[in-house]
C-alpha cells in the first residue's frame, strides 16, 4: 500500500527546487532560443557543406571513375576548420557584441583562416612550395628567405591583431561577468598586451634565423637611435608604465589637465588619451603627467563634492533659503542621496548675503549639465516663492585699472572738472561777451573715450575675454597656476561684467570706489600682489588694441591707461586695509 504522506512530504520537498528550475528556464528561454538561433544559422551552410563532402568521400572509392583525395586531403579538413570559425564568431558575436566581433573575428581569425588555406594550396604544389627557399638578402650574415619574410611579416600581424582583439574581448567578458573594478582591469590588460607584443617581436626575429652577432648590431643601433631621435618616446613609453604600475592614474579615471576635464580613454605607448565632455580626445604625450599636476576626481572614489553659489537679499530666512537649495539638489537623480548636501552662509555683502550650496556626485564629467539642472530648478523654486536673485556687482576680476576720488582728475580733463554736472563752485559774475566768436568743437573728453570704444567691443565680448586671458598667460606664464582651479569660461564672464561694471559707473566714483577697494581686498586673499597689476593692465590694454583696431588711437590709450592706473591705485589701497 502506497504510504500517501510519505509521498505528500516528498512532494513538499521537492517543489521549491522544482520551482527554482522551472522560474530558471523561463527567464533564461529567450536567451536559449537566440542563442540557438544565432548558431544555426551561422553553422548551417557549413555543415551542410561538410556533410556532402563526407558523403562523397565515404560513398565514392577512389579508386573508382571518381578520384577524391584532393577532397579527402584539403577540401575536407579545410571545410572542418571553416566549420569551427564560424562556430567561433557567432559565440563572439553573442558574448562580446559587434564590437568586439569586428575586432577579434574580422581583424584576427579571419586572416588567421584565409592564411591556412593559402598555405595548405601553395603546399600542393611542389614547384610554388620550393619558392619559400627564395634568398632575398643577408643581415649580418644571416641568409632572409621569403619564407622566412612571410611567416614573420604575417606572423606579426596576426599576433598584434590577436593579442589586441584577446584584450577587448577579455576585458568585455570580465567585465559582463565578474564585475571587475574598470581602471585596474584596463591597467592589467594594457601591461598583458605590452608583454605579449614584445614576445611576438623576440618570436619574429627568432623565425628569421638571425644569430646573436645581427641582433646585438640591431640593439646597437637601435641604442644610437634612441639616443639622438627616439628620447622623448622611450620617456612617454616608460612614464606610461609607470603610471600603471603606480595607478596614480588609470583608464576610466575622470581628471582635469590644463583646466580641459575628462575621462582617462586609454593609457597607450606613447600618449594617453582623454576624451573630453564635447566628446572631444585629447592625445597628451604622457611625460608631460610627471611635469605639469592634474586633478583627479575618481582616484580613490568615484564620488566628489562641487558647489554652487546664490546671492540672495537680506529679506529672506536662511532656514527657508536651505530648504530650496537641499530640495534642489535632492531632485537631481545624479546627485548622491547617502551622503548629505550643505548649506553655508559665505558672505554678507553689500549687495546681499552669498549662500553655497554643497552636493555629491559619482558622475563628476556631467558637473556643468547637473549644475545647469540645479540652478534651473533654483529658479523656478524662487519664482513660486517670491525671491528675488540679486545682481552682484562686487564681481572678481583679474584685471586692474580704474578710478579714485583723488585720482579722478587724471581722466577726466579740466572743462570736466568745471562743467562737471555734480561739481559745485563758487558763483562768478557773468560777463556778456562783446563778440560772439565761433563755436569750435570740443574734444572728447577721456570718460567719453572710455565708453565710446568699450561700445565698440561690445559685439566682440566673448572673443575679447578670451584673447585678453591668453595674452596674460602668454606673456605671464607663472600666472596660469593662480587659475589653476578656475573654470575660465566663468572667469571670462566675471571679467566681461566687471569691465561692464566699470564703464557704467565711471561718472559715478562715488559708488565706484567702494566696490574697487572691496575687490582689491578680496584679491589680495586670493594671493594677487602689486606686481600682478602691471601685467593684466598691459593684457587689457593690448586686447584693446586688437579689436579696436584704427579706433586705438593715442587718446584712447591714454584713457585707458590713466583709467587702469587709478584702478589699481584704488585696489591697491584697498589690499593695504584688509
Amino acid at each position: 500500500m502506497v504510504d500517501r504522506s510519505r509521498l505528500k512530504s516528498l512532494h513538499q520537498q521537492f517543489q521549491p527546487a522544482l520551482h527554482r528550475v522551472t522560474t530558471f528556464l523561463q527567464l533564461h528561454s529567450y536567451e536559449w532560443v537566440r542563442i540557438g538561433t544565432e548558431l544555426s544559422r551561422a553553422l548551417l551552410f557549413p555543415l551542410l557543406l561538410w556533410g556532402t563532402l563526407w558523403l562523397l568521400v565515404q560513398v565514392f572509392p577512389s579508386s573508382g571513375h571518381w578520384n577524391l583525395n584532393l577532397i579527402a586531403t584539403f577540401f575536407l579538413p579545410l571545410v572542418s576548420l571553416f566549420v569551427v570559425y564560424r562556430a567561433i564568431a557567432a559565440v563572439v558575436l553573442l558574448m562580446g557584441g559587434k564590437e568586439v566581433h569586428a575586432s577579434l573575428v574580422v581583424r584576427f581569425l579571419l586572416p588567421l583562416f584565409i592564411t591556412y588555406a593559402v598555405i595548405q594550396f601553395i603546399g600542393l604544389f611542389s614547384e610554388i612550395s620550393l619558392l619559400g627557399d627564395t634568398q632575398l638578402f643577408t643581415v649580418a650574415k644571416t641568409t632572409i628567405t621569403l619564407r622566412g619574410l612571410f611567416a614573420a611579416s604575417i606572423g606579426l600581424y596576426l599576433w598584434f591583431a590577436g593579442v589586441s582583439s584577446l584584450a577587448q574581448f577579455l576585458r568585455k567578458l570580465l567585465l559582463n561577468r565578474l564585475h571587475v573594478d574598470e581602471a585596474t582591469l584596463d591597467g592589467l590588460l594594457i601591461l598583458l598586451r605590452y608583454f605579449l607584443i614584445g614576445l611576438g617581436l623576440f618570436v619574429a626575429f627568432s623565425e628569421l634565423k638571425l644569430d646573436s652577432t645581427a641582433i646585438a648590431a640591431i640593439s646597437g643601433g637601435l641604442a644610437v637611435g634612441i639616443g639622438f631621435g627616439l628620447k622623448d618616446i622611450v620617456i612617454n613609453f616608460l612614464s606610461g608604465i609607470i603610471l600603471l604600475f603606480e595607478r596614480s592614474l588609470r583608464p576610466g579615471d575622470i581628471i582635469e589637465f590644463n583646466n580641459k576635464m575628462g575621462r582617462v580613454e586609454e593609457i597607450n605607448l606613447r600618449a594617453t588619451t582623454i576624451k573630453t565632455r564635447d566628446h572631444v580626445e585629447l592625445v597628451i604625450p604622457n611625460q608631460l603627467f610627471w611635469n605639469a599636476a592634474l586633478t583627479s576626481y575618481t582616484r580613490r572614489s568615484r564620488m566628489a563634492r562641487f558647489q554652487i553659489e546664490v546671492l540672495l537679499g537680506y529679506d529672506y530666512s536662511p532656514d527657508t533659503i536651505t530648504a530650496i537649495l537641499v530640495n534642489a539638489a535632492r531632485e537631481n537623480s545624479k546627485i548622491a542621496t547617502s551622503l548629505t548636501a550643505k548649506v553655508e552662509i559665505v558672505n554678507f555683502g553689500q549687495e546681499g548675503v552669498l549662500y553655497k550650496l554643497k552636493f555629491w556626485t559619482d558622475d563628476p564629467l556631467a558637473i556643468n549639465s547637473l549644475r545647469d539642472k540645479i540652478y534651473r530648478h533654483l529658479w523656478k523654486a524662487f519664482e513660486e516663492e517670491g525671491i528675488e536673485l540679486e545682481t552682484p556687482t562686487n564681481i572678481t576680476i583679474h584685471s586692474p585699472k580704474t578710478l579714485t576720488r583723488s585720482d579722478w582728475a587724471l581722466v577726466e580733463s579740466p572743462e570736466d572738472q568745471i562743467h562737471h554736472p555734480t561739481r559745485s563752485s563758487p558763483l562768478q559774475p557773468e560777463i556778456a561777451p562783446q563778440q560772439t566768436a565761433p563755436v569750435q568743437p570740443k574734444a572728447p573728453t577721456q570718460v567719453e573715450l572710455v565708453e565710446s570704444s568699450f561700445e565698440k567691443i561690445k559685439p566682440h565680448a566673448t572673443e575679447f575675454s578670451v584673447s585678453f586671458y591668453r595674452h596674460l598667460f602668454r606673456s605671464n606664464p607663472e600666472l596660469r597656476s593662480m587659475f589653476s582651479n578656475t573654470d575660465m569660461e566663468k572667469q571670462q564672464q566675471k571679467l566681461l561684467s566687471a569691465l561692464v561694471l566699470l564703464v557704467e559707473n565711471v561718472r559715478n566714483p562715488d559708488h565706484l570706489v567702494p566696490i574697487l577697494q572691496d575687490l582689491g581686498a578680496k584679491h589680495k586673499g586670493y594671493g594677487v600682489i602689486e606686481k600682478h597689476y602691471p601685467a593684466v593692465g598691459a593684457a587689457l590694454l593690448q586686447t584693446f588694441e586688437q579689436y579696436l583696431k584704427e579706433g586705438w588711437t593715442k587718446e584712447v590709450k591714454q584713457a585707458w591707461t590713466n583709467t587702469f592706473d587709478a584702478i589699481a591705485q584704488i585696489m591697491l589701497d584697498g589690499a593695504e586695509e584688509a
